[in-house]
């Protein structure tokens, strides 16, 4: 086991003993739904997140076992994504994490709801660090404003919309373009990209709608761990920027490889159904090609290391996981 490998797999283990200790203070609650939250949250999985916010905060000089209720909170932010996403009325995915999805196992009603109680019980458990004494009040009113905005709206979600909504659009026949045809909610015979893309963007097209998607579905979740880290830790001005634009690139390299490996891994490797063809995804292989889609992953991880040199008065040898972790999410075969 090499010495990165080792990292990875010590720091999933802090990880998990945090989520277990943070599911233990739900009091009060059906007993059910609390087991539907644990089926996803204690699935295993890399834990690739909530080590991006451990490791973020270190590199500015923060604890872990501080930033530790932080990491569990993106954790948990990021499960719920995963038990809608795999709905039926979304991805209808079947495995997750190499077992039965949430739905499968406890139906769609409490999957949904379970789904929505991580979501609730990540910003819960992210305000709880108001009792540490080591977090500045104003540094976790940022962090808690990042986990809501990159993961709302303006970021997952508004990823996910343009990409279940992107889905056949290449060959026109997305259906969930003809519903909304149909229901006149807009004019056109095709569904149009300025449809699914903000009306501040500069450029109207398949290539600005599918970067949009990689930035948001998967890069938001992605940014705001690294961010809600170094924000605990104090980071501010160019070291802020630098350390969002590296998880930014590291986000969006994350989303390329997925859809490069939705084509080359098997079901069985990736722990998850091979979805994107079956469902006509707007990704990177379809749009540009698999080689093409291995130079935009490539180019996004320089674009992040560089982003890492370009940071200053930090501990040098704390960087060495983000960039071990740059080159995990370029080199990844699951």
């Amino acid at each position: 086991m090499s010495k990165f490998e080792s990292y990875l797999k010590t720091r999933a283990v802090f990880v998990e003993k945090g989520i277990k200790a943070e599911l233990k203070k739900i009091k009060n609650a059906p007993q059910i739904i609390i087991d539907a939250m644990a089926y996803s949250l204690e699935a295993g999985g890399k834990r690739l997140r909530p080590i991006l916010t451990l490791a973020a905060a270190e590199i500015f000089g923060a604890d872990k076992k501080d930033i530790l209720p932080a990491a569990c909170a993106v954790e948990m932010l990021h499960t719920y994504s995963l038990i809608h996403d795999d709905l039926p009325a979304m991805d209808n995915d079947s495995l997750r994490r190499g077992r039965p999805t949430n739905h499968k196992v406890y139906g769609e009603d409490l999957a949904i709801l379970a789904g929505d109680a991580l979501l609730t019980y990540a910003f819960e458990t992210l305000s709880n660090l108001q009792n540490n004494k080591n977090i500045k009040p104003q540094n976790l009113v940022l962090a808690m404003n990042s986990l809501a905005r990159f993961g709302g709206v303006r970021g997952m979600i508004g990823g996910q919309v343009s990409d279940i909504f992107a889905e056949g659009i290449l060959e026109g026949k997305s259906k969930r373009a003809q519903m909304l045809l149909k229901n006149k909610l807009f004019k056109g015979s095709k569904m149009p990209h300025y449809f699914l893309l903000p009306k501040e963007s500069k450029e109207i097209s398949a290539c600005a709608l599918l970067s949009y998607i990689h930035s948001n579905k998967t890069g938001a979740l992605i940014t705001t761990a690294v961010e809600i880290g170094a924000l605990l830790a104090g980071a501010n001005g160019n070291n802020l920027k630098n350390i969002r634009n590296y998880a930014s690139k590291i986000g969006f390299a994350f989303q390329v490889v997925d859809d490069i490996l939705d084509v080359t891994a098997t079901a069985k490797q990736l722990g998850k159904s091979n979805s994107d063809a079956e469902n006509k995804k707007l990704t990177f292989v379809t749009l540009y090609g698999l080689e093409e889609a291995k130079k935009a992953a490539q180019k996004a991880i320089k674009e992040a290391e560089k982003a890492l040199d370009n940071l200053t008065g930090v501990n040098k040898e704390k960087l060495t996981p983000l960039y071990d972790l740059a080159d995990f999410f370029l080199n990844r075969s699951y």
